[in-house]
């Protein structure tokens, strides 16, 4: 049996299918699309022959992944008419659904490093890692989506 970071590719699935299709979701905002990418990285996983020291290690490695398929997803020629995403995220909680609806309000950058610090958990350093980008930059954006989010929560307005 082929493990990673000491997981069988089924506990793999098991824990991080959710997180991962979330984030997918969260950038393509298609469930059918999300699926697909997600199983995607899983293929991407199994040809991979690079041992990872230990489970952040792979975790991280799956979320970049998984945004480097939905770039790619972009760029294809795949890209049809979204769905309402209300609709997409039927299977997270009603009141995670209700802020998630305002984060989808927010530009897409600064839509996943909210999620990724939010959701995830990532610190500001991690999330700079992970998207190759300053970790300056992941603070000030992070600052300009909780003022963005904050307006929108309290006025209703968009962004």
């Amino acid at each position: 049996m082929i493990k990673f970071a000491g997981l069988s590719v089924q506990e793999i699935v098991q824990t991080y299918s959710d997180t991962l299709i979330r984030i997918a979701v969260q950038q393509t905002k298609n469930m059918a699309e999300a699926e697909d990418i997600v199983q995607e990285v899983y293929m991407t996983l199994m040809r991979q022959n690079k041992p990872f020291a230990h489970e952040a290690h792979l975790k991280a490695w799956l979320i970049k992944v998984t945004f480097n398929k939905c770039k790619d997803y972009f760029k294809s020629s795949r890209v049809k008419k979204t769905v309402p995403i209300t609709d997409e995220m039927a299977f997270i909680a009603k009141e995670e659904k209700m802020v998630l609806t305002e984060i989808f309000e927010l530009p897409s950058e600064e839509r996943v490093i909210v999620y990724l610090h939010y959701y995830e958990g990532y610190t500001t350093a991690e999330i700079a890692e992970l998207l190759e980008i300053n970790v300056n930059t992941v603070g000030s954006k992070l600052r300009r989506a909780r003022m963005k989010l904050k307006t929108i929560l309290e006025e209703g307005s968009k962004v």
